[in-house]
C-alpha cells in the first residue's frame, strides 16, 4: 500500500506544471493568423512591399502577441469559471504517530474483562510497538461540490470577456498595421526628399560656381556670392535632416515588422482613385463591424452578468461533501464513508452583499458610458478620415496642375537655352522647380494612400490582406529629370 501511494504522489508531481507552451501560444495566434501565408524573413537589401511588411508585422510584432496573451488569460478565466460546476476530489493520506495510553490496563466496559494498554490501543484503531508507540495509516478521499446562484452569470460574464478580448486583439492588430503602413510611406517620402535635395544641393553648388565666375569678371557682387553660399549651406542642412529622417523611419519600420533592418528599396506605389461611397456607408460599417466597438458591447453584456452574479449573493448556496476511505489501518469496525449536505442562507452580511451589488451596477453604468463615448468617437473618426481623404484628393488635383505648369516652364527654358535666350543655370533652376513640384505631388499621393488606409482602419476592415484588394498605381517619381553640373 505504501508503495502504491508513493507511485501516485510521484505521478501527481510529474504532471504538475506540464504545460505545452507552443499550444498555448497557438491558441491566440490562430485568431490573427488564420488563413494567412507565413511570410519569409526579410533579407538584407531585399525589396520590401507593403503587403509583405504587413504580413511580417502580423507575424512578429510583440504588441500583438502581448494582447494575445491577454486573450489567452481570458480563455483560462472562462475555464476557471466553468470549474465551479465541477466537483473537486482530494486525497489526504495521513500517517499518525502517538504515544500509547499509559498504564498496564485500560478500563473495561461493565461485565467485560480488563484489557492491557496495548490491547486497548489496538481496539482504538492502531497497534503498539517499539516501547508503546501507536502508529496508524489512513487514506481518505474527499469529494466536494458547491453550487450558488452566482455560478451561471459568472460563467456567462467570463465567456463575454473572451469575446471582448478577442475583438481587442484584432483591434490592436489593425492599429499596428496602420502604423506599419504610415511608417512605410514615411520612408518613401524621406527617400523622395533626399533625391530632390541632392539635386537642389547640386544646383546651389552650380550657382555658387557661376556667381564666383561672374564676380571674377566683375559682373556680380560679393553679396550675391555670400547669399548663394548661405543657400548652399541651408540645403546641406535640409539634406542631412532628410537623410536622418529616412534612417529613423527605416529603424521604426524594422521594429514594427520584427526585422533586424530595412535597408533595401521599397515599392514606390500609391492607391489609385476609386469612386468613394457616401460617408454614412463608412459610419454604419464602422459601428457594425469595428472590433473595439464590438469589444465595448461585450464589456457591457459582461457587466450585466456581473450584476446578476452580485444579486445572486442573496440566494442560498449548497455544498455537498462526501468522504470515503481507500485504506484505514486497524479500523475494521469504523465507517468507510460519510456525506454532508450543507445549505448556506445569508441572513446578515454586514452590508457586504449590498456593496457588491452597488459596485456591479456602477461598473455596468461605466461600461455603458464607455461604449456610448466610443460610438461617438468612431463616428467622429470616420467623418474626419473621410474629409481628410477628400481634401487630399482636391490638393492632389491642384498639385497635378502645378507639375504640368512647371513641366512647361522647364521645356521653355530648354528651348530658350538652345536659342541663346537663357543660360544653363536658368534651365537648372526650372528643373529644380519642376522637381520640387513633383516631390510635393508624390508626397501628397503618398498622404492620400495613407488617408485611404486610415479610412479602411477606422471602419474596422484593415488586415494584412487589405492591399491585395486595392488598386495600385506607380507613384510619380520626383527625379524624372536629371541635370549635369559643371
Amino acid at each position: 500500500m505504501s508503495r502504491l501511494l508513493a507511485i501516485g504522489v510521484a505521478v501527481i508531481l510529474a504532471l504538475t506544471g506540464c504545460v505545452d507552451q507552443q499550444k498555448e501560444v497557438q491558441l491566440y495566434r490562430s485568431v490573427y493568423e488564420k488563413g494567412l501565408p507565413k511570410p519569409e524573413p526579410l533579407e538584407s537589401g531585399q525589396t520590401l512591399a507593403l503587403e509583405q511588411a504587413l504580413l511580417l508585422a502580423n507575424s512578429d510584432n510583440e504588441q500583438i502577441a502581448s494582447q494575445g496573451e491577454t486573450y489567452l488569460q481570458a480563455l483560462i478565466s472562462k475555464r476557471r469559471a466553468f470549474a465551479a460546476f465541477l466537483p473537486t476530489v482530494n486525497a489526504q493520506p495521513n500517517f499518525t504517530v502517538e504515544q500509547a495510553p499509559k498504564g498496564n490496563a485500560a478500563p473495561a466496559a461493565p461485565g467485560a474483562p480488563a484489557q492491557s494498554a496495548a490491547a486497548a490501543a489496538a481496539s482504538q484503531g492502531g497497534f503498539v510497538q517499539d516501547g508503546g508507540i501507536l502508529r496508524r495509516l489512513e487514506v481518505p478521499i474527499d469529494g466536494n461540490f458547491d453550487f450558488s446562484a452566482q455560478a451561471i452569470p459568472l460563467y456567462q460574464a467570463a465567456n463575454l470577456i473572451v469575446v471582448q478580448q478577442r475583438q481587442l486583439l484584432l483591434d490592436t492588430r489593425a492599429t499596428i498595421l496602420l502604423n506599419v503602413a504610415q511608417t512605410y510611406y514615411e520612408v518613401l517620402i524621406a527617400v523622395q526628399q533626399v533625391a530632390v535635395l541632392q539635386h537642389s544641393l547640386a544646383l546651389q553648388q552650380a550657382r555658387v560656381r557661376d556667381l564666383q565666375a561672374r564676380l571674377n569678371m566683375r559682373l556680380a557682387m560679393r553679396l550675391d556670392v555670400s547669399q548663394a553660399l548661405s543657400n548652399e549651406a541651408a540645403t546641406r542642412v535640409q539634406l542631412s535632416e532628410a537623410q536622418n529622417d529616412e534612417r529613423n523611419a527605416r529603424r521604426t519600420l524594422a521594429l514594427l515588422i520584427g526585422s533586424a533592418q530595412v535597408d533595401g528599396p521599397l515599392v514606390n506605389s500609391v492607391v489609385a482613385d476609386d469612386p468613394p461611397e457616401a460617408v454614412k456607408y463608412y459610419v454604419d460599417r464602422a459601428i457594425a463591424g469595428r472590433q473595439d466597438v464590438q469589444a465595448a458591447h461585450a464589456a457591457v453584456e459582461a457587466a450585466q452578468q456581473a450584476v446578476k452574479a452580485a444579486i445572486g449573493e442573496y440566494y442560498p448556496s449548497v455544498s455537498l461533501n462526501v468522504a470515503g476511505f481507500l485504506y484505514r489501518e486497524n479500523f475494521a469496525d469504523a465507517t468507510k464513508w460519510d456525506g454532508i449536505l450543507l445549505a448556506t442562507i445569508p441572513i446578515f452580511s454586514a452590508g457586504t452583499i449590498k456593496a457588491d451589488v452597488r459596485t456591479a451596477w456602477s461598473r455596468l453604468r461605466q461600461a455603458a458610458l464607455a461604449e456610448s463615448y466610443l460610438r461617438r468617437s468612431v463616428d467622429q473618426a470616420v467623418r474626419t478620415a473621410y474629409d481628410n481623404l477628400a481634401t487630399t484628393g482636391t490638393k492632389l488635383a491642384d498639385l497635378r496642375r502645378e507639375v504640368e505648369t512647371a513641366s512647361l516652364a522647364y521645356a521653355e527654358a530648354i528651348e530658350e537655352e538652345k536659342n541663346g535666350l537663357a543660360i544653363p543655370l536658368d534651365v537648372l533652376t526650372a528643373q529644380d522647380t519642376l522637381l520640387n513640384a513633383q516631390l510635393q505631388y508624390a508626397n501628397q499621393a503618398f498622404t492620400r494612400t495613407i488617408d485611404r488606409l486610415d479610412l479602411i482602419r477606422v471602419t474596422g476592415d484593415l488586415d494584412p490582406l487589405t492591399p491585395e484588394h486595392l488598386h495600385w498605381t506607380p507613384a510619380p517619381p520626383p527625379n524624372q529629370f536629371s541635370g549635369q553640373f559643371h
